[in-house]
């Protein structure tokens, strides 16, 4: 090979690099915090797709991986909090909030005609807070009767065997369940306040349906990183927390340059 090819290719080849490089991401500026759409919901920092990312780290919050279905059905994204699945119905990054669906109450994207859900809602160690305006629910299964102060649930009851829900502590003092030898309660979350207490028992499926709303908040190992303008992520091999900053560099502690108080989410 002459030494002008040489050249040329050592000339060319940052290029071809940069293109590579560029055509992996739809962010430029931070090449490792990829966004995308799954479904109708655009997915990005400090959410990440499980899978997208190379096998030894990923950028964004540990524990707000999204599953992407992708298996000839429309497409939907789902989060496992504890060991359930919830389906996104949207995300709000300016208000830094998800509005989730339990899976028991969805199948994919249509619901379940009359779903019982049958656990509650573990946010474990994740950054997640409950917003005031989310209703707590208590429901229980199987019981021999209906208090007074709760409501039966019409498409889970049978002439024998009654369902029925109230708001979490609203029970009268000393009140004791076991008169009514229900199965154990399960406590859900939904965002809508909702109609009179008369109609809690019918309106509780629709509540279901609507789901209920999340507010993350900055994780503290990550504040130094996003004060930094730079995008926290995790390490896998080294299982530490790391830095993507908007230069194209990573490191385990902050990016140089300005810092602000003001986290960067799309």
């Amino acid at each position: 090979m002459s030494l002008l090819h040489r050249l040329t290719l050592s000339l060319l080849f940052p290029f071809f690099f940069f293109i590579s490089v560029a055509a992996q991401s739809n962010d430029s500026t931070y090449p490792i915090c990829r966004s995308y759409r799954c479904g109708n919901i655009n997915i990005s920092y400090p959410f990440w797709r499980i899978g997208s990312e190379t096998t030894t780290h990923f950028c964004g919050y540990p524990g707000f991986g999204i599953n992407c279905s992708d298996d000839g059905e429309p497409s939907f994204p789902s989060i496992t909090l504890g060991n359930d699945s919830y389906l996104i119905h949207n995300i709000n990054y300016e208000r830094e909030s998800i509005f989730l669906i339990d899976d028991e109450v969805s199948n994919g994207v249509s619901f379940v005609g009359c779903p019982r859900v049958r656990h509650n809602i573990s946010i474990g160690t994740l950054p997640f807070v409950f917003p005031d305006q989310n209703v707590n629910l208590s429901v229980r299964f199987n019981c021999n009767g209906v208090p007074s102060f709760a409501r039966e649930i019409p498409c889970l009851s049978s002439p024998t065997n009654k369902s029925c829900v109230n708001r979490v502590n609203s029970e009268p003092p000393d009140f004791n369940w076991d008169e009514f030898s229900c199965d154990k309660d399960v406590v859900v979350t939904t965002v809508l306040e909702l109609y009179a207490q008369s109609r809690l028992g019918t309106a509780f499926i629709g509540a279901l349906r609507e789901g209920f709303e999340l507010r993350w908040e900055s994780m503290e190992d990550c504040e130094k990183c996003e004060e930094s303008r730079g995008r926290c992520g995790f390490n896998k091999n080294r299982t530490e927390i790391m830095c993507f900053c908007s230069d194209g560099t990573s490191t385990f502690e902050h990016c140089k340059g300005t810092f602000s108080k003001t986290p960067i989410f799309k």
